[in-house]
């Protein structure tokens, strides 16, 4: 052992270059490789806290639909005694009042069930007949501390929206970090403070997450078979399939939509694992490229050490050793890098990563000791393997010619190849990005502000909206429930005219008044707008009227409401998805939000003068007007992490093929000296030097880029299938790649082949 970490640190005061590019990228590597194992172990540690989690689980509609029906809640118990307790949820933002202060809580809305079925820890109060009264609320710790400070909260009121006043019975535990349901109070099912409804036809559904126990002894197959068909019985829902899931299964669910759990980010956790990947493997392709160059360097230490005795196994396992003892000064040097690129993964995780705890988890250190032991063994292999068959005697003689590896054009090959696909996804996701930012919804989303109403500014969304058209700068205001790119509900039915009967899927209904067209600044195409005097009357988009294949207005009805115009099609839905059906409402007392188009004099007054109306009515409101632009910008957050961590990769793959690529251009020249010696003597131009040591170079980008083209095309279509609206995969896209490529590959080999080329020749010659 001693004998390698002699022989290494030697050759390491020789050429410190070569080895600070081997174990510098094994050190990025490794750091990024930590990084990533850190988060992965946390996400699988979700919800696995909960004791009964092996018994728990969810009932969810086949479609992937999350939420069932309040009403079938009594018919779940009968048809399954082997559920021990079921619990109907739902989870949202809400305004609530204490005193003189107004702010958003997280609340989950539950039946008694919840305490039982999610271990709920109390800390102050009694558990005795908790949730049982619509006017109880429990809250977390962290919450009664914000809230109420060193008072005791209980026996306090809390008033929660526009319902009754809520009396704080019992202080709990706040939720676990790796909890996938997060909330600050609970209260009481049944007053409906909040939650989904799904209309079919004339029917209308409270829609929940329902989570229950099963008995162990129970088999899980048997009970799904009992609750499959369910809902058959109502209107709606003849073909709906309930199935039952694993609840540890629920944070990695993406599929399922609309319900009260957070969930892993699984396309990121796989893209950044992927590419971790490909870190360590380009680390290792240049640790194996570098070290079997410059072994060649090291065959007058080889046949010495042969030729007293040494065997080529012992030279084996000294290659071997060497390479354990780079990975073991990279794995050191890892960890402060990764305390450096943290905060950079911190954003993308929307988390803390606590490196050094991660460490002191015994899944990490394993993982670090199976890796190492791995890509320890497997990078010293194949230098070890090449000088271990040298014969002393051909070396002493100069029998062996040491020929210009194609394994080492191969490597640099895949390392452009990577770079090449990295740089044309970041281009293609920045571009897509912007493309749906930018692209026209339909509507004039500059200058239009969306404010939701809060507290006791509900019910008077008619007297605000009066008071803020007095304002010179306010030009139209227009209530609605929910808003375009943040709908609250919808429905699907059937429609029939002339015997035919025609289905809709998901039409989005949303009740507004007739300012609303002037405020979005729509064209009506069909028929008129709203008057004061209609009752339950609608306006379709164009979509919605070519698909029921209406030739006129006259007397037509949708779910009982008549059709009295329509509307040029807009987009309400983020861009993912295809323009849908929407149905307007008239009711203008029933309201969520005003939209507000403003002037563009002077916003922050007219802002100001929002918001002083809204405090006549509500003093301790939270004033939080939005931007349509700006919002409907915020939407696409994913896709832009996804871009920041594509970009992150891209950097740290171009860092590790540059080093490979300098220590390849340091032995290039190293190997030449003699030759560019001899040609410059014989008059060969300086440019005629640079050209010769760098076509190799050119060539590997050339094929890289012919490689990297169909294989980044494949995989940037596939991506750009998550939107029903998209850019375009252009030609320049990969041609500014390809030369972006082949300019960091020329930038990086120059320096060393300049000072190849202006080198005095007579310096290479002397001893010759």
């Amino acid at each position: 052992m001693y004998t390698i970490i002699k022989s290494y640190f030697r050759n390491f005061r020789k050429q410190k270059l070569i080895y600070s590019i081997t174990i510098g990228g094994f050190g990025i590597s490794l750091a990024v490789l930590i990084l990533i194992v850190s988060f992965i172990i946390e996400e699988k540690s979700f919800d696995r806290h909960f004791p009964n989690i092996d018994n728990l689980y969810r009932i969810k509609q086949a479609d992937q639909n999350a939420r069932i029906p309040k009403r079938i809640y009594q018919t779940i118990l009968d048809v399954a005694p082997e559920i021990e307790s079921l619990c109907l949820l739902s989870r949202n933002g809400t305004l609530y009042r204490y005193k003189d202060e107004k702010k958003y809580a997280n609340v989950v809305s539950a039946n008694e069930s919840f305490l039982d079925i999610f271990s709920i820890e109390i800390i102050e109060g009694s558990r005795e007949d908790l949730l049982q009264a619509k006017t109880d609320v429990i809250i977390t710790e962290d919450f009664a501390n914000e809230v109420f400070g060193s008072q005791n909260p209980i026996g306090e009121i809390i008033e929660f929206g526009d319902k009754e006043h809520k009396e704080v019975k019992a202080v709990i535990a706040n939720p676990k970090k790796t909890s996938s349901l997060k909330y600050d109070a609970i209260v009481n099912l049944d007053q409906n403070l909040f939650g989904s409804t799904r209309g079919y036809n004339e029917e209308e559904y409270h829609m929940h997450d329902a989570v229950f126990v099963l008995n162990g002894s129970a088999n899980p197959k048997e009970t799904e078979e009992k609750l499959a068909h369910l809902l058959k019985p109502f209107e709606g829902y003849e073909e709906t399939v309930l199935k039952i899931q694993a609840f540890k299964q629920v944070y990695f669910d993406l599929k399922s939509s609309s319900d009260s759990f957070n969930h892993a980010n699984i396309n990121m956790i796989r893209l950044l694992s992927w590419i971790a990947l490909i870190l360590l493997l380009l680390a290792i392709f240049n640790y194996i490229n570098l070290t079997t160059a410059f072994n060649n360097e090291r065959h007058k230490e080889i046949c010495i050490r042969k030729t007293t005795g040494a065997r080529s196994n012992t030279i084996f396992y000294q290659f071997i050793g060497e390479s354990y003892l780079a990975f073991l000064i990279a794995l050191f040097l890892s960890v402060c890098f990764a305390v450096l690129l943290s905060p950079l993964f911190q954003e993308l995780f929307n988390r803390e990563i606590d490196i050094f705890n991660s460490l002191s988890s015994y899944r990490v250190l394993v993982t670090i000791l199976i890796i190492f032991l791995i890509i320890g063994g497997l990078s010293g292999l194949i230098p070890a393997l090449s000088v271990a068959r040298f014969n002393p005697i051909d070396l002493l003689q100069r029998k062996i010619k040491f020929k210009r590896s194609s394994v080492r054009g191969a490597i640099n090959t895949v390392q452009f190849m990577v770079t090449l696909c990295l740089i044309i996804s970041l281009i293609t996701i920045s571009r897509q990005i912007e493309y749906v930012k930018t692209k026209d919804v339909g509507f004039n989303k500059e200058l239009l502000l969306e404010l939701r109403l809060q507290g006791k500014t509900y019910n008077k969304a008619s007297v605000i909206k009066e008071k803020l058209l007095k304002f010179p700068d306010i030009l139209h205001v227009s209530g609605t429930i929910g808003r375009p790119f943040g709908t609250y509900s919808s429905s699907s039915g059937t429609w029939q005219m002339d015997s035919v009967e025609y289905s809709i899927n998901n039409m989005v209904h949303m009740n507004t008044d007739s300012s609303f067209l002037a405020t979005f600044e729509l064209e009506l195409v069909k028929g008129r707008n709203f008057r004061p005097t209609d009752k339950n009357s609608c306006i379709i988009n164009e979509k919605t009227y070519k698909h029921l294949q209406l030739d006129n207005l006259e007397g037509k009805t949708i779910w009982g409401s008549p059709i009295v115009g329509v509307v040029e099609d807009f987009h309400f839905k983020k861009m993912h998805q295809q323009l849908g059906f929407i149905q307007l409402r008239y009711n203008p007392e029933e309201v969520s939000h005003l939209n507000i188009r403003i002037a563009g004099n002077n916003i922050q007054q007219t802002l100001a003068q929002i918001r002083s109306t809204f405090k006549e009515f509500e003093p301790g409101i939270t004033f939080a007007p939005r931007f349509y632009d700006e919002w409907i910008n915020t939407m696409y957050q994913k896709e832009e992490k996804q871009a920041k961590a594509i970009k992150i990769y891209a950097i740290l793959t171009i860092i590790l093929s540059c080093l490979g690529l300098l220590g390849i251009a340091e032995y290039a020249t190293i190997k030449r000296v003699k030759e560019i010696g001899i040609r410059k003597v014989n008059g060969a131009k300086v440019h005629e030097v640079l050209a010769m040591l760098n076509k190799d170079f050119v060539k590997w980008v050339a094929i890289a880029f012919v490689i990297a083209c169909p294989i980044a095309y494949y995989a940037m279509n596939q991506w750009l299938e998550n939107f029903a609206h998209k850019t375009t995969l252009s030609w320049w896209i990969f041609a500014l790649a390809g030369v972006l490529a082949l300019g960091i590959a020329l930038l990086t080999v120059s320096w060393q082949s300049w000072r190849a080329a202006t080198r005095n020749p007579v310096e290479a010659l002397r001893y010759e």
